[in-house]
C-alpha cells in the first residue's frame, strides 16, 4: 500500500470516527430524554434507565452510521482538496480510481460492521431489552397495589382495591376485585391474599384467600345475582403491554429471515440490509462529490450531502411503510431506491473520473 493510501485511509477513518461519534452522543442525549420522561410516569424502574439506553446503542449506530461515514470522508478530502493535496496527486499521474482504492477499504469494513450490528447485535440488543420491560411492566403490576387505593389493570378492565400490605411476607389484607365484563360482571373480596409466579409461563397471579364472589348479568335489576363463598381462587393478573417489544421478528438473526416466512420478516429483512448498503453507497458517493476547487469551500458538498441523505433516508421509511400498508409477500422491495442512488453514484463516478 502507498504511503499516499495510508494517509487517505487515516484521515478518512478519523474523520468519520469523530463524526460517528458526535451523532451518537446527539442521538443517545434524544434516547436519555425519552428513557427518563417513561421512568418518571412510572413506566421504567430507574435503575435500568442506563442498561436500556446501553441496549438501544445499536438502533443508534443503524440509524447514524452512513451519515458519519459520508460527512466524515466528505471532511477529510474536502480538506485535502482545499489545501491542493489532491491538485499534487493529479501532477503526479496518479489515475482517479488508483487514488481512492484504499478509501474502499473503510467503505467495506464499514458496511461489514453495519451488517454485523444490524444482523446479529440488534436482534439481541431487542431480546434483552423486551426481557428488562417485560420484567418491568410485571414489577409494575405488582408494585401498584398501594394499599388503601384502586388501581385499575388491563384497560381499566380489572380494579383491585388493597386495604393493606404486610411488609415483612408481601401478604395482602381486605381486598377487593372488581371485573368490567359487559356480558357477566362480578366482585370479588377477601379478607387476605398474595401475588405468586408461576414458574412455568412466568405469568402472576393474585391468590384470594377466604372471600366472597359475587355475579350478575348486565342489569342486576333484571337478572338473578349468585353468590358464592371460596376458600381459595386464584385470578391471573394481565400480561405487560410490551408494544413494539412484542414483534418477533425484530428479535431474529438476519440469517433466520430469509427466506422471509411473513410480510413482517421481509420487511424486517429489507431494513436490516439497509444501514449497510446505504454505507457502501453513500461511502463510495462521498469520493466523487468531495471535489472542489482550491479556493471553494468545503461546506458546500456537506450541505448537499445531509440533504440527499435526508431525501434517502426518507425514502427507504416511505418504502418500509408502504410495505406494512401492503402486507405483500413480494415485489421489489427497497432494491429501486438504493438502485437510484447507486446509478447516480455510478454516473457521478465515471464524470470524475474523465475530468481528472
Amino acid at each position: 500500500m502507498l504511503i499516499l493510501h495510508r494517509y487517505l485511509l487515516r484521515e478518512g477513518l478519523a474523520a468519520s470516527g469523530m463524526t460517528l461519534l458526535v451523532l451518537l452522543g446527539v442521538v443517545s442525549a434524544l434516547f436519555l430524554a425519552e428513557l427518563l420522561a417513561e421512568a418518571a410516569q412510572g413506566q421504567l424502574p430507574g435503575a435500568s434507565v442506563l442498561l436500556l439506553l446501553l441496549l438501544r446503542m445499536p438502533e443508534a449506530v443503524m440509524m447514524v452510521a452512513p451519515l458519519a461515514l459520508l460527512t466524515g470522508m466528505l471532511l477529510a478530502l474536502g480538506r485535502l482538496h482545499e489545501q491542493s493535496e489532491m491538485t499534487v496527486v493529479r501532477s503526479a499521474g496518479l489515475g482517479f480510481a488508483a487514488c481512492f482504492r484504499a478509501l474502499g477499504l473503510l467503505v467495506v469494513g464499514w458496511a461489514l460492521l453495519l451488517l454485523l450490528v444490524s444482523g446479529w447485535l440488534a436482534p439481541l440488543a431487542v431480546e434483552r431489552t423486551g426481557s428488562l420491560m417485560a420484567e418491568a411492566a410485571r414489577q409494575a403490576i405488582i408494585g401498584g397495589l398501594q394499599p388503601g387505593r384502586f388501581e385499575h389493570f388491563d384497560r381499566g378492565g380489572l380494579t383491585v382495591y388493597v386495604g393493606a400490605v404486610d411488609g415483612a411476607d408481601g401478604r395482602l389484607q381486605n381486598i377487593l376485585i372488581q371485573h368490567d365484563d359487559p356480558d357477566e360482571p362480578e366482585v370479588l373480596s377477601a379478607a387476605a391474599g398474595r401475588i405468586w409466579l408461576d414458574a412455568a409461563d412466568g405469568s402472576r397471579y393474585l391468590s384470594l384467600l377466604s372471600g366472597y364472589q359475587v355475579r350478575h348479568g348486565p342489569d342486576p335489576a333484571a337478572g338473578a345475582v349468585r353468590e358464592m363463598r371460596f376458600a381459595r381462587n386464584d385470578i391471573r393478573l394481565p400480561p405487560p403491554e410490551l408494544g413494539d417489544f412484542a414483534q418477533p421478528e425484530m428479535a431474529i438473526p438476519l440469517p433466520q429471515l430469509w427466506p422471509p416466512a411473513s410480510p413482517a420478516e421481509r420487511r424486517e429483512w429489507h431494513w436490516r440490509l439497509a444501514p449497510p448498503l446505504a454505507a457502501l453507497i453513500l461511502g463510495t458517493l462521498a469520493v466523487p462529490l468531495a471535489y472542489r476547487s482550491p479556493r471553494q469551500g468545503r461546506w458546500s458538498s456537506v450541505v448537499l450531502a445531509l440533504g440527499l441523505y435526508l431525501v434517502y433516508s426518507n425514502a427507504i421509511q416511505a418504502g418500509l411503510v408502504m410495505m406494512e400498508q401492503r402486507a405483500a409477500g413480494s415485489g421489489p422491495g427497497l432494491w429501486p431506491i438504493h438502485a437510484v442512488l447507486l446509478f447516480a453514484v455510478a454516473w457521478l463516478w465515471l464524470y470524475r473520473q474523465r475530468r481528472w
